[in-house]
């Protein structure tokens, strides 16, 4: 075998390395080109740079991480990276999301075209039955004296025209009758023409006091016939009516003016309506109104007579009354009256109710660029009255725009896993439970304490609203169990029927506020991986459902509780349906942290108010 020296080896590698030659397939460079591959590198990197910086990845649970290699893991939550979907940002700071034909087939959005035309406005209003004030007599002492005989001695009692009512004893008419006799004495006596003139005056100045003391002309007649005064007189009925006030009783003393009875006429009535300050438009006086008893189904029909001169400064609401006739005696005053009234708004640009994403005085709805596009833009809007199923636009929508009316809040979220503005986020980095927004720990310290200081005292609600709320109740209580139990995934399953009920509710305009709280991380329960995100959004959720109890909405009784040490001491309430604490906040770790604050009693209809 012939043996090769090495170091001859070596050369001839070393002469192939330089020469650039192909062995064996491989090729090799020399260094003068091997440097214009660094080049070629340095060109494509900063190539595939540029593209990267334009495909963004992020994090599907905490969207403010964003990244643009697609291989990095979330810090927060070591997940794997999602391409950020492009969505476009307009020079005009106009928020929009371009979504593909999948994306638009999972979120199964609807829309609709903006109209301006009529739209009819419901107004649900609650009253009960009165007498008619004009219809109304009042019995009053015409002089002072005793109540010798009460000869109707109780309420309810009908009395006829003309009837005895009242015998009163009194010195003072006594005297006036003396005084008449004496003037007719004097008349009837024979004098000159100017003394018979005075004699005349004097009789009809008699007359005229027995009249003012209650007398009538036939009963004056009789005592000049009678020749013979009396110290006690009869107070008949002026008309037909229903007692529906006794003031005094058999031997009573009274003085002038006093109101001794009242009656009213029974077939006259007034159904008395509370119309709340935001729908004064839609009353006026001469409307037909249609209504029914709350016992009853059998509909009612009557004229607004008149409202009320001025808003009650507690209730803010004016009083309607509709004149109604009571033929056959059926009706009783007090009676609950509910009426459904309807009335035609034209000239209105509407959009569905589930349409804008409201929280407080704030709307965002979003409109679809075109019917063919998968583009669709916020657009911030002024809601006006609520028209039945439908809002006002005051401004910021056009006649024919596409707007997403049923999905809206699909969209927003999607816009908050993108971290891209959106409602519930409108600065972007994010949506609710999800991330903090890029914010560092002190940051989140601050708004946590922020955000737990605020609690149900502030959460303003009107009374009167028709709403049934049982299924929303049994859900939050669902979700308290879970929580004092530190099951997340009840709380989830819970969390999802939760805002299911909220969603299926007919919220009025003016619990815009309450809503918002209550869709606190609505479509999101499954993103939630913590029991402290969890209970972080059942403290907003406890919020408005106290402020709900407080208002009497919720039918079953509940007992509001306090932890001082939830939330880093800052506090927080929760509802729970019996005495027996169990905190939803610490969960086994400190389950009887916390007192008993208040029971609320449960109403015995969906209307607010007890």
């Amino acid at each position: 075998m012939n043996k090769k020296n090495p170091i001859t080896v070596i050369a001839v590698v070393f002469v192939v390395l330089a020469l650039g030659t192909t062995v064996l397939g491989i090729s090799f460079q020399t260094p003068h080109s091997h440097d214009h591959v660094h080049e070629h590198d340095h060109q494509a990197s900063s190539s595939e740079a540029a593209a990267n910086d334009e495909q963004e990845y992020t994090c599907s649970m905490h969207p403010s991480f964003r990244s643009t290699d697609p291989n990095d893991r979330c810090p927060i939550c070591g997940m794997e990276l999602v391409p950020v979907t492009s969505s476009s940002a307009r020079d005009d700071d106009v928020v929009a999301i371009e979504l593909s034909g999948r994306s638009l087939a999972l979120l199964n959005l609807q829309t609709l075209v903006v109209e301006k035309g009529s739209a009819t406005a419901q107004l649900r209003l609650i009253g009960s039955l009165d007498f008619d004030e004009r219809a109304l007599t009042t019995i009053s002492a015409w002089t002072s004296g005793r109540i010798e005989r009460l000869h109707v001695n109780y309420s309810g009692a009908q009395v006829e025209a003309g009837a005895p009512l009242v015998e009163l004893y009194s010195p003072e008419l006594l005297i006036a009758q003396q005084e008449l006799l004496q003037a007719q004495r004097q008349a009837n006596r024979e004098a000159p023409a100017f003394l018979a003139e005075s004699n005349q005056t004097t009789l009809r100045a008699a007359r005229e006091r027995l009249r003012l003391l209650g007398l009538s002309s036939s009963q004056i007649e009789q005592v000049i016939a009678r020749g013979e005064a009396s110290d006690r007189i009869e107070i008949h009925a002026p008309s037909s009516g229903l007692v529906v006030t006794r003031n005094v009783s058999q031997g009573d003393y009274v003085n002038t003016g006093d109101t001794l009875l009242e009656l009213a006429d029974a077939e006259r009535m007034w159904a008395v309506f509370e119309l709340f300050e935001r729908d004064l438009a839609y009353i006026e006086v001469g409307q037909t109104l249609t209504f029914s008893l709350t016992s009853s189904e059998q509909p009612i029909e009557g004229v607004v007579e008149s409202l009320s001169p001025r808003l009650d400064a507690d209730s803010r609401t004016r009083q309607v009354r509709v004149a109604i006739q009571n033929a056959g005696g059926n009706l009783t005053a007090g009676a609950l009256l509910r009426a459904q009234v309807e009335v035609e708004v034209d000239d209105v640009i509407t959009i569905p109710a589930s349409a804008p994403l409201l929280t407080g005085k704030r709307a965002v709805v979003y409109v679809r660029t075109s019917p063919d596009s998968g583009e669709f833009e916020a657009r911030q809007v002024e809601i006006g009255r609520r028209l039945g199923e439908y809002y006002e636009v005051l401004s910021g929508l056009e006649e024919g725009e596409l707007v997403v009316s049923r999905g809206a809040f699909r969209i927003d979220s999607e816009l908050q896993l993108r971290g891209r503005p959106s409602m519930m986020a409108p600065q972007g980095g994010g949506g609710g439970g999800h991330d903090h927004g890029g914010m560092s720990h002190a940051d989140m310290a601050d708004e946590s304490a922020a955000g737990h200081a605020a609690t149900h005292e502030d959460i303003e609600v009107p009374v009167g609203e028709d709403l049934e709320l049982s299924e929303l109740l049994d859900a939050y209580f669902a979700m308290w169990e879970a929580l004092h139990s530190d099951d997340l995934d009840a709380w989830q399953a819970a969390a999802e029927s939760f805002f299911q009920a909220a969603e299926a509710v007919q919220w009025p305009a003016n619990m815009h506020d309450l809503h918002s709280l209550l869709a606190t991380g609505a479509g999101h329960a499954h993103h939630v991986t913590s029991l402290e995100q969890a209970r972080e959004q059942f403290q907003a959720h406890s919020q408005a459902m106290i402020a709900l109890a407080s208002a009497g909405y919720l039918a079953r009784d509940s007992y509001l509780m306090f932890c001082p040490m939830a939330f880093d001491n800052q506090g927080a309430y929760w509802l729970q349906p019996d005495r027996r604490l169990l905190n939803p906040y610490f969960g086994d770790a400190m389950l009887r942290c916390g007192d008993r604050v208040e029971r609320f009693e449960g109403g015995h209809d969906s209307h607010g108010g007890h």
